[in-house]
């Protein structure tokens, strides 16, 4: 059952739909199309793991996350739409050479220590033969990188995938396209082959050293994961925000939740900034893989990353600044209540707020200091956005 689940999971992956254009005219660019259930029991690999049975084809969809089964056990379809973003280039490397007899699930073996792989492309001449190069996608582009900047793995490896005394060559995509593109450039210019692959192996050399350094700069950065799909009316923000605080929570330490109409214009949008880079990356690996859903909502995780991430990070420090104002009298008036009258913030905390302060939204900045005041009173509503108060256990207030 575990191997079918695990066939039935890669089936219905970002990764394998982007390429399987049989199966994606079944799910529709989207992604979450209804697919028969008798089409998926006569695919190669799964007869070949159970046979003609259907039941048992059933049985092991149910228990893939972010798969849904019709109460007939009929049709099956995903729950989360393809994102719009595919970054597949930018976490793949190019492996050569590969020897025959060479199998997916070898070169799958041999790069897993990297990082996980979500996807082996063995390109075959139309006598069926390898053409002797791979195509391997991960899950995270930090394990391409290390994968193309390690250039090659243990010796057992290459012997097993090259032949013995074969040293294996691992490139990022992005730097074999650039070395294909110089090539390709380089003979149209008239040069002799020699100095066409001189040319292009020093743009491959080039490309990948723009790769590590971009990702290297980036990968600090990377911490923000997209919401999107979240339930537009009927529960309250405080509610949602606190939901999503938990659930990211439970993969990783998060640094704040940004969800609310005045931070991302869109009620069904949130931002989750996670401590660490590896924490983000991962919950959006688990939770996107469980299919998690907000109050009944199945919803999407992206992390966020080059431009998406410079648009996010300058809305909020622009938000920051032109609500500068307006938050340092609520926290002046939230000191008062804790400290007593005639109390003011200090200083260095004003002028960090008024400076864009640590790259944060204005409700979890509100929601910290509730956090901070236990003893500070509710608002008059008990569940009031513009008042630092109201959940987390907080003790009510002496006039209530």
């Amino acid at each position: 059952m575990s191997a079918l689940c695990d066939q039935l999971r890669f089936y219905f992956s970002d990764a394998n739909l982007r390429k399987d254009r049989f199966l994606l005219r079944l799910t529709g660019p989207r992604g979450t199309g209804e697919v028969c259930v008798r089409e998926l029991g006569s695919f190669n690999r799964v007869k070949a793991l159970v046979g003609d049975d259907l039941e048992a084809v059933r049985a092991a969809l149910r228990l893939v996350p972010g798969i849904e089964v019709s109460d007939d056990g009929e049709s099956v379809w995903r729950t989360r739409e393809l994102s719009a973003l595919d970054d597949s280039d930018e976490r793949t490397v190019y492996v050569e050479p590969l020897q025959a007899g060479t199998s997916r699930d070898m070169v799958q073996s041999a790069l897993s220590s990297f990082g996980e792989v979500t996807y082996v492309s063995l390109p075959r001449l139309p006598s069926g033969d390898l053409k002797g190069f791979a195509f391997v996608e991960f899950a995270l582009p930090d394990a391409a990188v290390a994968a193309s900047a390690a250039n090659a793995v243990d010796e057992p490896t290459c012997s097993a995938l090259a032949g013995v005394g074969t040293p294996l060559r691992v490139m990022h995509k992005l730097a074999w396209l650039a070395m294909k593109e110089e090539y390709k450039r380089a003979l149209e210019q008239g040069r002799r082959e020699a100095e066409a692959q001189a040319s292009s192996l020093a743009a491959a050399a080039e490309a990948e050293a723009a790769v590590a350094a971009a990702a290297a700069v980036e990968s600090a950065q990377r911490r923000v994961v997209k919401v999107t799909g979240l339930p537009k009316g009927g529960t309250a923000v405080k509610a949602i925000r606190r939901s999503m605080n938990e659930t990211f929570g439970r993969v990783a330490p998060v640094e704040f939740v940004d969800y609310g109409i005045s931070n991302s214009g869109d009620v069904t949008v949130g931002f989750v900034r996670m401590a660490t880079p590896v924490g983000a990356a991962e919950a959006v690996r688990i939770l996107s893989a469980e299919g998690h859903c907000f109050h009944g909502h199945a919803v999407r995780y992206e992390l966020l990353r080059g431009e998406a991430l410079s648009a996010y990070t300058e809305m909020i420090i622009a938000l920051r600044h032109s609500t500068a104002k307006a938050r340092k009298v609520k926290r002046d008036k939230w000191w008062e209540r804790k400290h007593g009258p005639g109390t003011k913030a200090p200083k260095e905390e004003a002028e960090a707020d008024a400076n864009g302060g640590e790259f944060q939204s204005e409700e979890q900045s509100e929601e910290q200091q509730e956090g901070e005041g236990r003893g500070a009173k509710r608002g008059r509503d008990g569940d009031d956005d513009s008042e630092p108060g109201g959940d987390g256990g907080s003790k009510r207030g002496r006039d209530e």
